[in-house]
Parts: C-alpha cells; sequence; structure tokens
C-alpha cells in the first residue's frame, strides 16, 4: 500500500520541492539512526506526508541539517529533524516489519522472512513507545488476513479495515485534533487500498489472489464507477484535512491530496485502456 502519497513535482514550486525533499531526507535520516541502517528499506511517502502535517499541525521545534548518504555522496542534502519526524520514523519501522512477515506468512516467501528478522528489533523497541499503533498494526494484519480467507465480496471489507488502521495511526496524541486525523487517515487508507486493488486486478485474477474489484471489473463502466468511489472516498479525507488548523506546507499537501495521489490511478486507466479493458 505504498508508494500512492507522492506530489504531483511539476506542481511544485521549487521552494516547495526542496521542502517536500528535506522531509523525505530527514525521515530516512532519523530512520538510520533510531532503527539501523536496514530500516531506512522502510522509507515512504506516505510516512513523509504525515510527518509533514504533523508538523504543521503541532509546530514542534525542528532543526536543520545537512548530510552525504549512499543516494547522495557528493551533494549533502538539507534533513529535518523533531519530534514527529521521530514518531514516523517508529511508524515505518513497525509498518515494514509486519509488511513483511505478512509476505513471509502469505507466500513463504524467504527474502521477506529474512528482512522481517532484521527489523524484528527495532519493530519491538518502536512498538515499546507506541503500544496503541502497534496494536492497530498486528489487529489489522489479522483481520485482513480473515477477510481474504473467506474471500469476502464486500467491497468495504478490507478497505474498512485499511481505513481504521491508518486513522490510528495518524493519531500521535489523543486530542481535539484526534476526530479529523482519523477521518483522513481512514479515507487515505481506503483509498489507497482501492487503487492497489485496481492496479492488480489482472495480476490477482490470473494468481487467484483475494481482490474484491475482481466480481466487477467486467462490468460495463467499471472503471468510471470506480473512480466516483475513489472521488468520494478523498472528498470526505480532503474535507477532514480542510478542517485541521494548517497553515505551514498546506499548499504541498494539497498538491499530494487532491493531485499527486491520483498519478498512479491515472496511469493504471491508461494501461486498462491499452489492453482494451
Amino acid at each position: 500500500m505504498l508508494g500512492v502519497m507522492l506530489a504531483r513535482k511539476d506542481e511544485l514550486r521549487f521552494r516547495e520541492f526542496y521542502r517536500y525533499r528535506a522531509f523525505y531526507c530527514g525521515l530516512c535520516g532519523t530512520l538510520g539512526k533510531r532503527c539501523g541502517a536496514v530500516s531506512r528499506l522502510a522509507l515512504s511517502y506516505e510516512m513523509t506526508f504525515l510527518s509533514m502535517l504533523l508538523t504543521a499541525l503541532y509546530e514542534p521545534e525542528t532543526t536543520e541539517e545537512k548530510h552525504r548518504c549512499l543516494v547522495h555522496p557528493f551533494v549533502p542534502q538539507k534533513m529535518l529533524k523533531n519530534t514527529v519526524i521521530d514518531y514516523c520514523a517508529d511508524l515505518s519501522a513497525i509498518l515494514s516489519y509486519y509488511d513483511l512477515r505478512d509476505g513471509w506468512e502469505d507466500e513463504h516467501r524467504v527474502d521477506r522472512l529474512a528482512e522481517s528478522s532484521l527489523l524484528s528489533g527495532a519493530a519491538d523497541a518502536c512498538g515499546r513507545r507506541w503500544p496503541r499503533q502497534q496494536t492497530a498494526v498486528k489487529e489489522y494484519v489479522q483481520k485482513l488476513h480473515e477477510v481474504e480467507r473467506r474471500k469476502d465480496p464486500v467491497l468495504d471489507s478490507a478497505a474498512n479495515l485499511t481505513g481504521e488502521m491508518l486513522g490510528e495511526l495518524y493519531v500521535m496524541e489523543e486530542d481535539i485534533y484526534s476526530g479529523d486525523l482519523r477521518a483522513l487517515g481512514f479515507g487515505i487508507g481506503k483509498f489507497v487500498y482501492l487503487l492497489d486493488c485496481f492496479e492488480d486486478i489482472e495480476e490477482d485474477r490470473k494468481h487467484g489472489s483475494y481482490n474484491p474489484l475482481i466480481l466487477r471489473a467486467d462490468q460495463p463502466g467499471f472503471t468510471e464507477n470506480i473512480q466516483m468511489i475513489l472521488e468520494s472516498v478523498m472528498a470526505e479525507a480532503t474535507a477532514a484535512f480542510e478542517r485541521l488548523p494548517i497553515l505551514q506546507d498546506a499548499e504541498i499537501m494539497r498538491n499530494i491530496l487532491y493531485s499527486g495521489m491520483w498519478q498512479r490511478f491515472e496511469r493504471a486507466v491508461v494501461r486498462r485502456q491499452e489492453k482494451g479493458k
């Protein structure tokens, strides 16, 4: 479910792009320091967005550093550091660990088992710091397995589970913003799950994997119907976002929510059209 919350870079100003990258690089650097070098495999645009969102909302003391790295060995990159980015690094480790374990248990992929073993210590430490969030991820994986096992045909069964899990992660601490943060996380999680299903229809059909969209995929107007569902889900998510008192970096986040997140859907539609679906 990762790699959806991309910015549409050609619509960003230069200063916005470098600000966005400073969060991304800051999260990468923090992952390495808090959870070990291997945890950088857990780096995602989804947690980059959350770090920007919660930083704008809570305004923690933020410092800026410059460091070289394996990806940028010659030019030091700007990296932001604060307690919110620490939180998102911990979530990244937890999410990645359970995703890798899920891959091992579902497909018995040895590479997933090996990678999860490398992350287990970091995930345990992060889970002790954030027990509610770790429980949300752990229970999500268990409930999702049950939905997949019974091949639940209801479109919302797995999508809502994903939304509920991400909603819990969006709430760093219970306060007056918790309701809107959960609503925002719920909408984003549901959108991401349904988009993944839309992209993977043919592959899942070929391998007999669970995908609630397969039964609908050959119906007239399928793509248009899915677009309407996704638009409805994101309308509720963005309404929650707009209720939050966010000023700093709001336009970067709007770029992601209103435009960037649709890029993979647009590419998937083109692929289906090329195949005559």
